[in-house]
């Protein structure tokens, strides 16, 4: 019911608003403007360099498409953005914050303040953070995508790159439109906008969208239970002042209120089950059950996995997994086959029928749950995943004042805030192994002023920023059914809940300037930079919430790790220097950083209108903390900064009077402290998370894109990217000396090992054909085929396996057809993604007892219906 509302509510503004306007016939999204020649390639406006300018002057790699280019390849927000540039992948993060990766450069984290390696704007506004990129998908008129170091006029946060949404803006006439689509899963959206004058010197436009249903995945054990579904409704107002001339103002609210299904996650096993021996799968000497013979009917027969466990001095060796994990686990599973005389002498004598009932049936749950190979089974506790409670609102102002005829005094002002509350399932069953409330926020203040200056031959722009940030983050866990509740002491340890309280603060200014300079009519030259000065702050609390510590982790703690007397909230990670627990909140010190950030480039343009480019830049990843659950305060220590000097040269060929475009760029970037969330070992949680950084490493490879009109109304597009990535120094300790795993367990030198998330070979290709069927109407079919290759979602080496993270590659099919008029009045469209039933998976991971994979979506099909008055 409270879907159907929001959806009818968000359809109940677009009327109001639609019903305030007059018919104009008009184009909703303002379109790029065509060459001479109808069937050559649209001229592409981008604005790169903070200027607009042709794709074909700019001596960088970018990837740009219309609204009309996005809605025809099913792109929405980012996380589609991989069927127009290769090279780009969307992950979601085990806490379903969204991860963006561009050539290899990105940061895999799960906070929700954590700064990106690939920078996202929308109308040259910082998205400061990845879980800030709410209603990018509203009243889009075109998106640019910038690959490489862009720190000089984007700042720190875009060594991979920068994607710059450009919003539909006000108009001098009255236009508006609408569009509606449904599909599979009863998902249904509706958008809509009105432009017009105001007055004489004021113009608006007014966006909303809602969207509901969708809910695709289904539980394993519950059949009827879905998940999935969307519930979003959001909303622009954009408002145009130019109270005189050589003035103007521009003033922008943006909203979105989401209370979507988070995704639940696929089981793909436990490390619970590995064995030596069919025979030792079904019966061991447990000392927990009095002494028993006990079995485990879901074991896993795999002896050099299991002998890498449990052999000291192995790379994959897990002290506590032959004494503690597995044999705890296996117990639990047994408790309903024990005898009453042994149930009275093991750990579980003090415990309930219903508790022994409880740890009976997650244990079942954690070994026992079956390991799909569709898209759509999933599975999650009963009853915990719940409707989001996020929000996101944005208010901007931009000024832009001629302070002569060639010089533009701009100032970009914006305050946003992110609101999140929701809940996550990470163990892809129906146990309670760690399932997780998030709740917190971010908020966001960004200030940039700049003077900018363009003649014939000389284009310049110098100014400074400032930015600042803060996060709130709470990780409530509910552990119920972790296989770490152990016996020790002679007293049964059942963790049940743990409270991660982070919060960080970050404030950075800066200062840039850069210059294009037309040296002869085909030869210009460009060089850029940036000085930033940044600081941050961090607080920590992983504490106990429970009332009872006695049964509590902090309990726990206490009497395995020498922690001393802890009290529900006392905060338990432990200082080396007294080896007690801290009690109070952990602040590490500060990080104050700087940096200089370049480019310079050289372009040469044919008089044929082909360019060749070569540019060296210089860019900077600020550092930062992370919202982990740590056991020892040096888990805290924050990555530094990474530095990324990039080299590129490529090529721009505009051919056979703009009926062919062809694109080539090959680059080499050296990376220093590449930023990763790395793992080191806990003797209670197994292995937990720590920001770290990979001395050096290396990323090169090459890309090409061609788009080839043969004949009038047909348009063949393709774009490919290769890459090749390597540690090429030693990654095997913190700076302290602690010992740093992969995701699979393994420990030791992971130099040699490729970058996670950086797939060898990934392209895309698209066909439209557009022809007519009588002189005011057309028609149209299409597809878009995208293939993403095998990448890793850890490090790995012959030596140090990584196989259980390897996200296999795939290929989808996107089919499309319909109609439309002559003018743009309106157009009707059935489509169809994933057409082959594709199943493929997004992302890999694994949280205490279980490895869990994210699927992409199953076949959808639908159509969807666009009218302009």
């Amino acid at each position: 019911m409270r879907q159907t509302k929001q959806f009818l509510a968000s359809g109940a503004v677009l009327a109001l608003a639609i019903a305030t306007t007059s018919p104009a016939l008009a184009q909703a999204q303002a379109q790029p403007q065509a060459s001479a020649d109808s069937a050559g390639a649209p001229e592409i406006i981008v604005t790169a360099n903070k200027r607009e300018q042709s794709a074909n002057s700019v001596g960088l790699t970018i990837q740009a498409a219309t609204a009309a280019d996005l809605g025809n390849r099913g792109i929405a927000g980012p996380a589609d953005l991989s069927k127009l540039v290769p090279g780009f992948t969307f992950t979601q993060s085990i806490y379903s914050t969204p991860v963006y990766t561009l050539r290899g450069i990105g940061l895999y984290d799960a906070t929700f303040g954590a700064a990106p390696s690939v920078s996202v704007y929308s109308d040259q506004i910082p998205r400061n953070v990845p879980v800030m990129s709410d209603a990018l998908d509203l009243d889009v008129e075109r998106v640019e995508v910038l690959k490489g170091p862009q720190g000089t006029l984007f700042g720190q946060s875009s060594t991979g790159g920068a994607v710059n949404y450009i919003m539909g803006k006000p108009t001098k006439d009255f236009h508006a439109g609408m569009n509606a689509s449904f599909e599979r899963f009863n998902r249904a959206e509706l958008s809509g906008f009105v432009s017009g004058p105001l007055g004489d010197k004021v113009s608006a436009r007014l966006a909303v969208k809602g969207v509901s249903g969708g809910a695709w995945q289904r539980s394993i054990s519950r059949p009827d239970d879905t998940n999935g579904d969307e519930r979003k409704i959001m909303g622009r107002l954009t408002v145009d002042i130019e109270p005189t001339d050589g003035v103007k103002i521009e003033l922008m609210a943006t909203g979105s209120r989401d209370h979507s299904d988070p995704l639940a996650p696929q089981y793909t096993g436990s490390y619970l089950n590995y064995y030596p021996s069919a025979g030792a799968a079904a019966g061991s000497a447990n000392a927990w059950a009095g002494g028993a013979v006990l079995g485990n009917p879901y074991g896993v027969v795999n002896p050099g996995r299991y002998a890498d466990l449990t052999t000291p001095g192995s790379a994959g060796f897990n002290p506590y997994y032959g004494f503690l994990f597995q044999p705890g686990m296996v117990a639990r599973l047994n408790i309903p086959n024990m005898t009453p005389d042994q149930l009275a002498h093991s750990a579980y004598a003090s415990l309930t029928p219903a508790q022994l009932a409880s740890l009976a049936a997650g244990a079942q749950a954690i070994l026992g749950t079956p390991i799909r190979n569709d898209a759509r089974s999933a599975e999650w506790t009963s009853g915990f995943l719940r409707p989001s409670q996020n929000s996101y609102y944005q208010f901007a102002g931009r000024i832009d004042v001629d302070v002569t005829p060639t010089i533009t005094l701009t100032s970009i002002t914006a305050a946003a805030r992110s609101k999140l509350d929701y809940n996550q399932s990470l163990d892809g069953t129906t146990a309670s192994v760690a399932n997780v409330s998030l709740f917190g926020h971010v908020t966001s203040f960004n200030q940039e002023v700049r003077l900018a200056g363009n003649t014939e031959a000389l284009h310049w722009i110098i100014g400074g920023s400032y930015d600042k940030l803060t996060t709130a983050q709470n990780n409530y866990f509910y552990l119920d059914d972790y296989s770490g509740s152990a016996v020790e002491f002679g007293e049964y340890f059942h963790i049940r809940t743990t409270l991660n309280e982070f919060t960080s603060r970050m404030r950075s200014y800066a200062f840039f300037g850069n210059a294009e300079y037309k040296v002869t009519d085909n030869l210009t030259v460009q060089g850029g930079v940036r000085y930033t000065d940044s600081k941050q702050n961090a607080s920590y609390c992983y504490n106990d919430p429970a009332s009872d510590t006695n049964q509590g982790t902090a309990h726990y703690y206490s009497l395995l790790l020498g922690a001393g007397p802890l009290a529900a909230g006392d905060c338990f990670p432990i200082d080396p220097a007294t080896g007690h627990s801290t009690v109070t909140p952990v602040n590490p010190p500060a990080l104050k950083e700087h940096n200089v950030s370049f480019r310079a480039g050289v372009n040469y343009k044919f008089d044929q209108g082909t360019l060749l480019y070569a540019v060296v830049s210089q860019g900077y990843k600020a550092g930062t903390f992370s919202a982990i659950g740590a056991s020892r305060i040096s888990q805290y220590t924050p990555a530094v900064q990474e530095k990324v000097v990039a080299y590129e040269a490529g090529f721009k060929a505009p051919l056979l009077d703009r009926k062919v475009q062809l694109n080539g760029a090959a680059f080499y970037y050296d990376y220093t402290n590449k930023q990763v969330r790395g793992r080191i070992s806990d003797p209670v949680f197994g292995t937990l998370e720590k920001m770290l950084n990979v001395p050096k490493s290396y990323i090169w490879g090459i890309e090409g894109e061609l788009v080839v009109r043969p004949m009038d109304g047909l348009t063949l597009s393709g774009s490919a990217t290769y890459l090749k990535t390597k540690v090429t120094s030693d990654y095997s300790t913190t700076p302290d000396g602690i010992a740093v795993y992969n995701a699979q367990g393994y420990t030791g030198n992971f130099k040699g090992s490729e970058l996670p998330y950086s797939p060898k070979f990934s392209a895309n290709a698209d066909v439209q054909y557009q022809f007519p069927v009588s002189d005011s109407l057309h028609a149209f079919v299409g597809g878009t085929l995208v293939y993403q290759g095998k990448q890793n979602a850890t490090f790995s080496t012959d030596a140090l396996p990584g196989s259980d993270f390897v996200i296999p590659s795939y290929a989808t099919l996107d089919l499309r057809a319909g109609m439309e008029t002559a003018d743009g009045h309106w157009r009707l469209q059935v489509y169809g993604r994933n057409v082959t039933n594709k199943v493929y998976t997004t992302g890999v991971s694994s949280y205490l007892d279980t490895n869990i994979r994210y699927r992409g979506k199953p076949s959808i099909y639908g159509a969807s219906v666009a009218y302009r008055f």
